[in-house]
């Protein structure tokens, strides 16, 4: 991969990351705030909620990270390397552990507490799928990584 393919992508990444930051940092909190105030049934979970959904996020910036290293360790050549393969097994678990706590968010909210209605069940669904995509992308990135290691 070339510094101008290359270019795109990260600037994807870049983006990704300032949105997933705002999400966290200000937009997860102030819905939680809102929601407290008109739900005061359910305003205890405000705060366990937000925890989990930041560690999420937080995870989910690991997976941007270890994308950025696979698209460095590419530009660089060294695409092939068992530091490349690592940083694909970090974005899978990181991606994992994201589904896995959201999912427990939804099934939470949706079966234990019996807030949220269809919307839980239909955002654990999505969340669970999540899981077998992490999978697939885990093999499509080492795909990748063989196919251009043997590259001339």
């Amino acid at each position: 991969m070339t510094r101008q393919e290359a270019l795109p992508l990260r600037c994807a990444l870049v983006a990704f990351a300032l949105a997933t930051l705002l999400v966290q940092f200000v937009l997860v909190p102030q819905a939680a705030v809102r929601s407290a105030d008109a739900y005061p049934e359910v305003a205890y979970l405000a705060a366990p909620y937000v925890t989990v959904i930041g560690a999420a996020l937080a995870a989910f910036e690991a997976t941007l990270l270890a994308a950025w290293q696979l698209v460095s360790a590419s530009v660089a050549n060294r695409s092939g390397t068992r530091r490349s393969t690592g940083w694909a097994n970090i974005a899978t678990v990181s991606l994992g552990i994201t589904a896995v706590l959201c999912a427990g968010v939804f099934a939470h909210a949706g079966f234990i507490e019996n807030i949220g209605g269809p919307a839980m069940l239909f955002g654990l669904l999505i969340f669970l799928a999540l899981i077998p995509v992490a999978l697939a992308v885990r093999y499509g990135i080492l795909g990748w990584l063989e196919a251009e290691q043997s590259l001339p």
